[in-house]
């Protein structure tokens, strides 16, 4: 190991031991990295051209079911099939999501080298229509630290309130756009991390650039809820979400807010706030907009800033 990563693996454990509690941060940091796409961009996007596409609709792509406890590493390219996106042209991977009870979060990165992938994910209904998107903005580029490598890194939550619901979100898909092809991602040099990490102060020298391609590697996680299993009495469907990103639910309407749902939301995010949670509290709050109280983030907001 080179002493550039013994450095950054020093660093992110110090990061760890302050938040030992969430074992988000242990697998982002202790879970080694896959090695990133070698594949050229020039003969990965002459590929891609030359790929037949797999199907005509949505419905149609060959969904892989994945297990709530997933850990993998996602290849998507040659080997990969192609569909004729909105976007444009892209290899692809579809997985069928778990369809318990259990609410869960799926964690994704795209693994950084020469190149990248600079994903989008699209989640699907049980009627394949579309309910979310992550594009660009939503995946950040995150440093290597300890064994995890450069990545752009996104996080997700789907909810199992009423998962016998036709609106229930069943379907995830990873690929990429033409627009993001054209792009790079500007990454960490190891000596910057390895200063920092000493407390120095960062050599001026230039940062490696990872080109845009059609193929990559993508690891995904999923991660059981802590509070999952829990039923509401009522289907919560995404609509908050989906209008964050540009994708409406045919016919769905955010129904009013009664007082004792804004109150209870409210207390919540106050006791998590108190108890020093505050990834439970962004969740309250995340849940609130999404049966309808569009003013629980700036509740939240106000109440960070008074502390």
């Amino acid at each position: 190991m080179s002493p550039f990563r013994i450095a950054t693996w020093l660093f992110g454990f110090g990061l760890l031991a302050g938040c030992a509690t969430d074992s988000l941060r242990r697998v982002d940091t202790l879970s080694p990295a896959p090695a990133p796409s070698t594949i050229p961009v020039e003969q990965a996007r002459a590929e891609l051209e030359a790929q037949p596409l797999c199907c005509d609709a949505l419905s149609e792509l060959p969904y892989q079911p994945v297990p709530l406890d997933f850990i993998g590493n996602v290849e998507i390219g040659p080997d990969a099939p192609a569909f004729a996106f909105d976007s444009g042209k892209s290899f692809f991977r579809a997985f069928e999501l778990p369809a318990g009870d259990r609410s869960f979060e799926i964690r994704l990165y795209s693994q950084a080298g020469n190149t990248v992938l600079a994903p989008r994910a699209m989640v699907l209904d049980r009627q394949f229509r579309m309910t979310r998107l992550l594009d660009a903005d939503d995946f950040m580029y995150v440093p290597a630290s300890g064994f995890k490598g450069d990545s752009l890194d996104a996080r997700l939550r789907i909810d199992r309130l009423y998962p016998g619901h036709p609106a229930s979100e069943r379907y995830l898909i990873l690929y990429t756009s033409e627009q993001q092809m054209r792009g790079q991602t500007q990454l960490e040099h190891p000596a910057k991390a390895y200063a920092r990490a000493l407390g120095n102060q960062p050599p001026n020298i230039a940062d490696p650039i990872a080109r845009h391609s059609p193929a990559g590697v993508v690891r995904m996680v999923l991660v059981a809820d802590r509070e999952a299993g829990q039923q509401a009495g009522h289907y919560v469907p995404p609509y908050s979400t989906g209008r964050e990103m540009g994708v409406e639910m045919a016919g769905e309407k955010a129904p009013a807010v009664l007082p004792e749902t804004r109150a209870y939301y409210r207390q919540g995010i106050d006791a998590a706030l108190a108890a020093k949670d505050v990834e439970r509290a962004l969740r309250l709050a995340d849940e609130a907009a999404r049966v309808g109280d569009q003013d629980a983030k700036a509740y939240l907001l106000e109440r960070i800033e008074i502390r």
